[in-house]
């Protein structure tokens, strides 16, 4: 998503949180793409909370962005690469609250043990709150992938 790209959703809120949301996407999205966590110094709020699909648990801007620099340093990450371009929806649930989900589809990433996982489908849920400065940085956000293995007869 670019800043000309805006994500359909906002228009219920002021011109400036829409700049301001954006910016925030955009630079967790360069951030991601690029493998540069200072992209995302702005991205997350000082008390953030993040969790990832392998289940590592992370709690403040500066543990999330040292976890970060490791992970995008890492050779078995750094091997998946996007299937096609995410795509993302944004809920407005208050005028200081958005709820932004996103859904990537990543092949070829590596494992610890030499393997492959031939594709990710990976989906993320990121709450957006403004602050007091009229910025809008991620205060929670999940990842998690698909389970393709079935234990309920109605998983669709």
């Amino acid at each position: 998503m670019t800043a000309e790209h805006s994500p359909a959703g906002l228009s219920a809120l002021a011109t400036r949180d829409q700049e301001a949301i954006t910016r925030t996407l955009t630079s967790l999205l360069a951030g991601f793409r690029e493998r540069d966590a200072d992209k995302l110094t702005d991205v997350y709020s000082d008390d953030a909370d993040w969790v990832n699909a392998f289940g590592s648990v992370k709690q403040g801007r500066q543990e999330i962005l040292t976890y970060l620099r490791g992970l995008f340093a890492d050779a078995n990450f750094n091997a998946g690469t996007l299937k096609a371009p995410p795509q993302s929806s944004i809920r407005v649930l208050t005028d200081d609250v958005v709820i932004v989900s996103t859904h990537l589809l990543i092949e070829g990433q590596k494992l610890l043990d030499g393997g492959v996982i031939d594709e990710r489908d990976n989906r993320s849920l990121h709450v957006l709150q403004r602050q007091g400065d009229g910025t809008w940085p991620v205060v929670s956000e999940i990842y998690m992938d698909a389970n393709r293995g079935q234990s309920y007869a109605g998983h669709s």
